[in-house]
């Protein structure tokens, strides 16, 4: 796996929630749509329906309807969550050619972001969430689909088919014999289980199987933490990114002047593992049903 993919990886965990309105933030990276994703295909877009369809936006509190053209989409390859299916529909809503410019500061016309949306005979890599009440999926605000016949699709796909192998097998790269592949594994699969699944309502934590989290806690202890030392730190990552309280028994250090960060984090860590966290189990971040 590459230095890349993980640094992608961890950024995952970063997608705490829907942006604020107006806020600027950086575009999701394929890795975050992957990790907030209910469903994620590779698949030819075999038809454009005539009739739009009149539906709410699928965020929370949204009442107005607005008209959804509804592509459907041949499914290729199931990267995640598309199990039996051979077919899938995605609503969405083109933008508006008419709307008018956006002024920044100063009156200064800005672009608007490009929304999620797709033409027939595409081959696409679409992140996709079931609409709540209509009957098809959406690609939730900024979840751009990759499209494969274009420059930077086949990367994107790549990236992504290693990291549903990842977390669709745990147990494969968390047992391996290089330590390199078990902490990259462990930092996925922190990054996916972390993430604020898109469009819920709501969510509820889970805990991991106690053999997964186990492995994904040593691994994470087996990590390099210092960024001084290395351009992927994936150990500090993956720690900030568990949310560790004083209920798990964690007692966050403070560094005397001088003091490496980095080191007396991880010291503190390795030390709360073998104590107070020996029977801890990792959390999945999960759409409240």
């Amino acid at each position: 796996m590459c230095r890349n993919l993980l640094l992608a990886a961890l950024a995952v965990a970063l997608v705490a929630g829907p942006a604020l309105a107006g806020a600027a933030a950086p575009p999701p990276s394929a890795h975050q749509k992957f990790a907030s994703a209910q469903v994620v295909v590779v698949g030819k877009v075999t038809a454009i329906e005539k009739n739009t369809v009149d539906a709410s936006s699928p965020y929370i509190g949204a009442k107005d309807k607005v008209a959804y053209k509804v592509a459907v989409v041949k499914i290729e390859t199931d990267l995640g969550g598309a199990a039996g299916l051979t077919h899938i529909k995605v609503g969405f809503v083109p933008p508006d050619p008419n709307a008018p410019p956006l002024r920044g500061s100063g009156g200064v016309i800005r672009p608007r972001e490009p929304v999620p949306e797709l033409a027939d005979g595409q081959r696409v890599l679409v992140y996709l969430c079931k609409h709540p009440t209509a009957d098809f999926y959406v690609m939730p605000y900024r979840n751009l689909p990759a499209n494969l016949g274009a420059p930077g699709g086949a990367a994107e796909l790549e990236q992504i088919k290693k990291f549903a192998a990842a977390t669709a097998d745990p147990l494969k790269g968390l047992k391996s014999d290089k330590a390199e592949v078990r902490i990259e594994t462990a930092a996925m699969l922190v990054a996916k289980y972390r993430a604020y699944p898109a469009l819920a309502a709501g969510t509820d934590q889970v805990a991991v199987p106690a053999e997964e989290s186990k492995l994904i806690l040593k691994a994470i202890a087996d990590a390099e933490w210092d960024a001084r030392a290395v351009r992927t730190p994936a150990g500090v990552e993956a720690f900030f990114q568990l949310g560790l309280t004083d209920k798990d028994g964690w007692k966050q250090p403070q560094p005397k002047p001088g003091e490496n960060y980095y080191a007396a984090i991880k010291a503190a860590y390795v030390k709360w593992l073998d104590g107070p966290g020996k029977d801890y189990q990792l959390k999945k971040v999960v759409a409240k049903k």
